[in-house]
């Protein structure tokens, strides 16, 4: 028995073998290289218009057939455009008896695709697949070659792997992108017309240059499952799923596109149900430097987009885009969004709710057109808002160092000038907030306007209550030039000054109180600090009342240099003047009045810090006897007991530097000493009884000669 079965099976391992040895004769007959290749390359080469060139080929009963170096040219025929390293079909083996080939499997090892646009825009793609009229029979003879060939071909299913690609042009419009894919899906013929294909394709971009601005970026990533419809006759595409994901962020598409041979119209649903905020921010990362930001919370999308991808009007959205407690925490500042974008046609609804820390805010509007030439109408409105909270800290010195304590601003080194900017949209809107506080300077019934229209960003109003006062304020900036241009018009009514010293300029905190008014006007361009100083110009003038400065270098100077405490602090009844910003320059003329001194500033106050200045302080009689020794006190007092001191201001805010007006206090003393010994020689006695009328009026001509002779 046992016998019997070893000879049972040696007969059954005989006719196998003998089977296989058959087949395997009947590949070599009817598919041999030599029949592959003659098929092959006229009929690829008249498909795509392009020379292809081919290694080995292996033809294997079980192993399918094996294209070693497959490569398609370039229309010079030279250069490869695509080339592939292995190309194996795995096929079905017994539909080989009745001449049929039934390819499993069609494999792609290591291909590369270089895809080049040239300096006149031309890619050198454009070409392949172009019909050419055959010459003489060449057509029917290839014809009649196709019917000879002993087998039918489909293919079902293709695997394309560690595939290489580059995109390179030299026209400068489009990134240069470096990267590598991974095929793996089925085709399967529905009818002779139409074509059902489902796989997966990863795709990284190891680099994409954008050549105008020169900036690379890396290892981007994304994956595609896919589901999809194909009728090769009318050139449309049903797509039934396609799951795709970007980086870290998934989204779900399906729907049509049709007329893919001249205009492709599009008609899709796009689904990101709950995407991660954590993720967006990975992707982004990609493209941007978002470095200490840090994401949380979710986004649902459910979209659908209709229209001509080559034609942005007419492209139409429906849906909405919801933010659940989406939270953006960046160096210590935590913002959380919530609320949705709504879409209908071209129109995008906003709706959305802001919180920082205790400050909330709304942000309601539209923006239609978005697809091209974007108008947006945004409104802000918040309750209350704490400033502190969200305004960054100062990091550099400003103009309220110098005024404090001349310590030189820091300034930030840019090379070149702001470059014009045209954004292809328009936008207004406005921004109401109840109660504001910023730095102790609490505001109410804050209102602005604002307006960004071809290329001008305008507030057109801005205004507030502080206190017991009001300001007011419009400006505008010119976009489309180098630099910019803008200019500005404030009017401040009755305000605190502390507050407006300690809120803007926290460096001078302390240093100027009073009730402030000023009106202010300004013009400029350019955007670095030299540019900014030589165009800045501007009129304005200032009224400072029941005021208070103390704490100030200039007037710790001039208590040194005149050797009187009391000028440490003035306390003002009164001060006004006015500015002309000039060539780098602010020109002062003013009067600051108090109970003890008087004194008329004026000159110049550089941009650049430096001071001259000239003024003549007029002491109170308590003051005059302590001013520079009691020696001179009688050199500058009027017949009331005031002294007046003509003094010069140089150096800069950082180390003011006093003189004396030589030659005008020499003129003061001359003229007083003239006046006694005029008034000493024709002095009128009076102890006699009488004076002859007559020789009074001869003496007055004489008194008035000598005046003028001495002046």
């Amino acid at each position: 028995m046992i016998k019997n079965t070893k000879i049972f099976l040696f007969i059954i391992v005989i006719l196998i073998t003998a089977v296989l040895i058959a087949l395997t004769a009947l590949v070599k007959i009817f598919i041999t290289p030599e029949k592959v290749k003659t098929f092959l390359i006229p009929e690829v080469e008249h498909a795509l218009n392009r020379k292809i060139s081919i290694g080995e080929i292996n033809i294997g009963l079980f192993k399918g057939i094996e294209v070693k170096d497959l490569a398609i040219k370039e229309i010079d025929g030279e250069t490869d455009f695509v080339k592939c390293r292995d190309f194996v079909l795995q096929y079905k083996l017994f539909p080989l008896l009745f001449k049929k080939l039934f390819v499993n499997e069609l494999t792609l090892l290591s291909p590369e695709i270089r895809i080049a646009r040239s300096k006149e825009g031309g890619f050198n793609f454009e070409d392949i697949a172009k019909s050419q009229k055959p010459e003489g029979g060449k057509k029917e003879k290839q014809a009649a070659e196709f019917k000879k060939l002993p087998v039918s071909l489909q293919i079902n299913k293709i695997i394309i792997k560690n595939a290489r690609f580059s995109l390179i042009d030299l026209k400068g419009d489009i990134p240069d992108i470096k990267g590598s894919f991974n095929i793996n899906t089925g085709i399967k013929s529905v009818s002779r017309r139409e074509i059902f294909s489902q796989g997966e394709i990863d795709l990284k971009l190891d680099e994409i240059l954008l050549k105008k601005t020169f900036k690379k970026y890396k290892d981007i990533t994304a994956r595609l499952k896919y589901a999809l419809n194909m009728n090769l006759e009318s050139g449309s595409i049903k797509i039934d799923k396609a799951d795709l994901r970007i980086q870290e962020i998934p989204a779900s598409i399906s729907g049509t596109i049709t007329n893919l041979k001249t205009s492709p119209e599009i008609d899709i649903a796009v689904m990101a149900a709950r995407a991660n905020a954590a993720d967006i921010q990975k992707s982004l990362a990609s493209f941007f430097d978002i470095k200490g930001l840090v994401f949380s919370g979710n986004l649902t999308a459910d979209l659908r987009l209709r229209g001509m991808p080559k034609e942005p009007d007419s492209l139409k959205i429906k849906g909405r885009v919801i933010l659940e407690k989406i939270s953006i925490a960046y160096n210590n500042i935590n913002t959380v969004l919530d609320g949705n974008l709504k879409f209908n046609e071209q129109i995008m609804d906003i709706d959305i709710k802001s919180a920082v820390g205790k400050n909330s805010a709304e942000l309601k509007g539209a923006v239609s057109n978005y697809f091209k030439n974007p108008n947006i109408k945004l409104n802000l409105y918040s309750k209350q808002l704490f400033l502190d909270e969200v305004l960054p800290a100062r990091t550099t010195k400003g103009a309220d160092a110098i005024v404090s304590n001349g310590s030189p601003p820091v300034s930030v080194k840019i090379s070149k000038e702001a470059e014009p900017i045209n954004p292809k949209l328009t936008a207004e809107g406005e921004i109401k907030i109840d109660s504001a506080k910023y730095k102790g300077m609490t505001m109410s019934n804050f209102y602005a306007k604002y307006q960004l229209k071809d290329n001008r960003f305008e507030i057109i109003k801005m205004t507030a209550i502080a206190g017991k006062g009001r300001f007011n304020l419009n400006s505008v900036i010119d976009l489309s030039k180098s630099g910019y241009a803008y200019n500005l018009a404030c009017n401040i009514d009755s305000l605190h000054a502390d507050e407006v010293v300690n809120a803007f300029f926290p460096k001078a905190k302390d240093t100027v109180f009073g009730s402030l008014s000023a009106n202010l006007q300004l013009n400029g361009a350019g955007t670095l600090p030299e540019t900014i100083k030589r165009n800045l110009s501007g009129d304005g003038d200032f009224n400072i009342k029941d005021g208070k400065i103390t704490n100030n270098k200039i007037l710790e100077n001039l208590a040194l240099f005149l050797g009187i405490d009391e000028l440490r602090t003035i306390n003002l009844k009164q001060a006004h003047g006015t500015v002309k910003i000039r060539n780098s320059a602010a020109w002062l003329d003013s009067i600051f009045l108090s109970d003890d001194i008087a004194m008329d500033p004026s000159g110049s106050i550089g941009l650049d810090e430096t001071l001259d200045l000239a003024f003549d302080l007029k002491l109170s009689p308590r003051l005059t006897k302590k001013a520079m020794g009691s020696s001179i006190a009688k050199y500058i007092k009027d017949e009331e007991g005031w002294g007046m001191i003509p003094l010069k201001v140089s150096g800069t805010f950082a180390k003011p530097s006093y003189t004396v007006d030589i030659a005008k206090a020499g003129k003061r003393v001359i003229k007083k000493e003239v006046d006694k010994f005029i008034d000493k020689l024709f002095k009128k006695d009076t102890d006699k009884k009488a004076v002859d009328d007559k020789t009074q009026q001869d003496k007055k001509p004489i008194e008035d000669l000598l005046k003028d002779i001495f002046k």
